[in-house]
């Protein structure tokens, strides 16, 4: 079977679901070991409030995947270069981290805890709900005294990691270096809807 013939044939139940109008639309990709690649595409990119075509290009939202893609790989990148190491306290990095109680348990938290989710910071805190500013917004996140849990997939523990990446490199995240092909700042008119956010009142793309 050719690599297109695969590609088509993955792409099957994508393009039923998006006929049977259960997903909007969608884009699969692959390339052998030889370096052929085959692309497929079919639907919308957006619905409502004004309808948009998917094409070969439209951007994705990678949502939590940056936390592999990015957060991850920058982590690392750090620990091979020496400036810490996976079971360095995060306070290495961000001596600031609950600065007003140094038994504080978060204080004792690691890079390597907070990379495999290995901690006892909550699931999911709505901070975009306070309606604060990013510097505000790391202040939060550094200074709370987290309600402890069991270890559970946590968004606070890469929310920590990527201040640590900012202290450790001087830059903010959005300054940071990117592999080919990811922006942190994406074209909207290219980009695929992610959401119509009741939060924000608008379809998010």
């Amino acid at each position: 079977m050719s690599l297109a013939a695969a590609v088509e044939a993955a792409f099957a139940p994508a393009r039923a679901a998006i006929a049977q109008r259960r997903i909007p639309g969608a884009v699969l990709a692959a390339a052998d070991l030889a370096g052929a690649r085959s692309l497929v595409f079919d639907g919308a990119a957006q619905i409502i409030p004004t309808p948009a075509a998917m094409t070969a290009d439209t951007i994705f939202d990678l949502a939590s995947l940056t936390k592999v893609v990015f957060t991850t790989t920058a982590i690392l990148r750090l620990v091979e270069q020496g400036a810490i190491g996976l079971d360095d306290p995060l306070v290495r990095a961000i001596p600031d981290l609950r600065q007003y109680d140094m038994e504080a348990a978060e204080r004792k938290l690691t890079f390597r805890a907070c990379l495999s989710h290995q901690t006892f910071l909550p699931h999911v805190e709505p901070i975009y709900a306070y309606g604060l500013d990013p510097q505000t917004s790391r202040a939060f996140v550094l200074q709370r005294e987290w309600r402890q849990g069991p270890p559970v997939y946590s968004d606070i523990n890469f929310m920590l990691l990527g201040i640590a990446i900012e202290r450790l490199t001087g830059a903010p995240l959005e300054a940071q270096l990117l592999p080919p092909g990811f922006t942190w700042r994406p074209d909207p008119a290219r980009s695929a809807a992610t959401e119509a956010c009741s939060w924000r009142g608008r379809v998010m793309r």
